[in-house]
């Protein structure tokens, strides 16, 4: 049986961190500080962490079958690879005197993470998936600016059961037992629906994930959350074109449906720069930044494909760069920072997505 602890799962509106106004120094006082600073940064970020398949727990929603759990497992020692290979790339970055320099440097070290996910996908079956189901690889080089947002399934998912067969007559799943997948979606679900009981109107059928931006202070709209019309709406538009793709689609249109939704592309390149900014500003053993870090990169993925990988690779790179000890991903990091508000994630990081199954 699975459960999971929500301290705080709403968010009437982040506030975003108020910046102090930055003290006028000399030339000559800002060349001895960014010296002072760049020698101090050197000094900090060290590349002595290293990586082990422990650091990347597997994801529950990518345990969907027993025959499949080995290969899927192994998955963590390839993200350990890299990491360890990407760690000395952020640590440098993290050491560089100015903000700017660092924020891009680190913004190449993402780009080159993408670029192995997208590389690992041409070369290795994803084994989460069967013949039929599996993705394509242009997939994970296709950016949602071309194909589109992302639509995630969350609460009783039908297809996610062992054993689950296709009713056409009624055009649900039905049968099967649960899976760790089906079970983390369950309990995501039910955290869905408490944000809507508490931040909504009860005829509300879209809650708009308001995102505060810690750096540049103002907020964008992130991820969505839906349900009812909307939610079916959305059901009815992924089956006529997973109906075009793949000749067939076995999706659920009716019934108490919900989604999370990718926010629109402005809203992602914000996020994705302020993520960024953060770690570039962040003092050393920061667990506060990388938490805001992680949870903006989640609302703001680029490809159809790949991101939850992205993502956890290179935060636990510079969250050994940066917190002086490799960070163990938390296996739900991903559904918890696009379903939980921003305020129940930074609040309680370590309490808010704890799951036994």
């Amino acid at each position: 049986m699975s459960h999971l602890t929500f301290l705080n799962t709403s968010d009437r509106r982040p506030t975003p961190a108020k910046k102090t106004p930055p003290v006028q120094v000399s030339s000559t006082q800002q060349s001895r500080q960014e010296s002072t600073s760049m020698s101090d940064r050197a000094s900090k970020h060290q590349t002595t962490q290293d990586f082990t398949a422990a650091n990347f727990p597997t994801p529950h929603l990518a345990l969907r079958s027993m025959a499949d759990d080995v290969q899927v497992r192994g998955f963590a020692e390839e993200q350990a690879r890299v990491a360890r290979v990407l760690l000395p790339r952020v640590s440098a970055a993290l050491a560089l005197p100015s903000t700017g320099h660092r924020a891009e440097v680190l913004t190449l070290a993402y780009d080159a993470v993408v670029r192995w996910r997208r590389a690992l996908a041409a070369t290795t079956d994803d084994a989460r998936y069967g013949a039929t189901g599996r993705p394509a690889v242009s997939r994970y080089a296709v950016t949602l600016d071309e194909d589109g947002p992302n639509y995630d399934r969350l609460g009783e998912v039908g297809r996610l059961r062992a054993g689950a067969r296709w009713d056409t007559a009624t055009g649900r799943w039905t049968g099967g037992t649960d899976t760790p997948a089906s079970r983390i979606l369950a309990v995501y679900g039910q955290a869905a629906r408490r944000r809507f009981a508490v931040e909504c109107a009860s005829s509300a059928d879209r809650l708009a994930n308001e995102v505060g931006l810690p750096i540049s202070d103002r907020l964008i709209l992130g991820n969505t959350l839906l349900r009812g019309d909307a939610a079916r709406e959305v059901a009815v538009r992924l089956a006529a074109r997973l109906g075009e793709r793949r000749g067939v689609a076995e999706v659920e249109t009716t019934g108490d449906l919900l989604y999370v939704v990718t926010a629109d592309s402005d809203a992602r390149r914000a996020a994705f720069r302020e993520a960024m900014l953060v770690l570039s500003m962040a003092e050393r053993a920061d667990w506060s930044a990388w938490w805001s870090a992680a949870y903006l990169l989640y609302q703001a993925p680029q490809f159809k494909k790949g991101s939850d990988a992205t993502n956890r690779v290179f935060l636990a790179a510079v969250g050994a760069a940066l917190l002086g000890e490799a960070p163990v991903l938390p296996h739900d990091i991903d559904l918890r920072c696009m379903v939980l508000g921003q305020n129940a994630v930074m609040a309680t990081p370590l309490l808010c997505g704890q799951v036994t199954a």
